[in-house]
This record gives C-alpha cells, structure tokens and sequence, in this order.
C-alpha cells in the first residue's frame, strides 16, 4: 500500500479534481459488465457531482490522483434504505492500479467509516458478473440474498 493514500473525498476540491474523479467514475462505469437491470444512462459532469455531494464519498489517490474511489448512498437517497443503513453504490479503481487490494481497503474504509457514524447495515448491489467486485464484497463479509424473483412457464 506504499504511496496510496485512503480517505474521504472533500466535497470543497477544485474543478480540476472534480474533474479528475468524473474521469475515473466513467472509466469504471466503462469496464463495469453490464446486463439490463444494471445498465442506466451516465449522469452528466454537473449532475454527477451534485449526487456525490449528498453521498459518503471514499478515494484512494496515489501522488495526489484519484486512483480508486467508492460511493456509500445515505439514507433518506435510496427507496429501499432504513434509517441506520448506507447503501454502496459504486466502486471503481483505475485499470493501472487494479489487482493490489485497493477497492478492498477503499471499501473496508468506508464501511468502518459507516460504523463509527452509527450504521448497522450496508447493502451493496451489482451484476453476477462482476466477478471482482464479487470477490472484493466476499472478502468484506457480504452474504447474498435473494433479490429478484423468477418467473417460470412451460408451454
């Protein structure tokens, strides 16, 4: 982890890092697998920014760049959310500093962030196949659940 710094992002940064975090975000949106229930339109730079200002927003920079970075949803932003539980919402890490852990330690760093703030759950959802993210939220102690229900006809 030499050189990698992990914490939360200041919504008070600069344009230009504002800038630089949209750029990795649509970077991690473009390698994400998708299938039709995970697939939504990209936010715009603007709307983007206006809906990481209302999150808990962690980042991992390596030499002051954003290399990695994690979205927990507070309550109040997600239907199905209860008082005391955070929601990730996006983790991302920059194709030349994947396969070191980082969007472990970035998402380990915020769910220890959501303890200390009091939350008692956290949810994340995602593709099956994401088998990295699988992988990460494994690790992180995640158990799945049931989410869609399937319906069946022969004919």
């Amino acid at each position: 982890m030499a050189g990698y710094e992990v914490g939360r992002w200041d919504n008070a940064a600069t344009e230009a890092e504002w800038d630089a975090l949209y750029r990795l975000h649509r970077q991690g949106e473009a390698d994400v697998p998708r299938n039709p229930t995970t697939s939504s339109a990209p936010l715009s730079r603007e709307d983007w920014q206006r809906t990481l200002s209302e999150e808990a927003v962690f980042v991992v920079h390596d030499r002051g760049e954003p290399v990695g970075l994690t979205r927990l949803t507070l309550p109040g932003h997600h239907p199905l959310q209860t008082a005391r539980e955070v929601e990730s919402d996006f983790t991302a890490t920059h194709p030349a500093h994947r396969s070191h852990g980082l969007a472990t330690v970035l998402k380990a760093h915020a769910l220890a962030w959501a303890a200390a703030e009091g939350y008692v759950v956290a949810g994340t959802g995602g593709t099956v196949l994401n088998l990295s993210m699988l992988r990460v939220n494994t690790r992180l102690g995640y158990v799945t659940e049931p989410m869609w229900v399937t319906w069946e006809r022969h004919l």
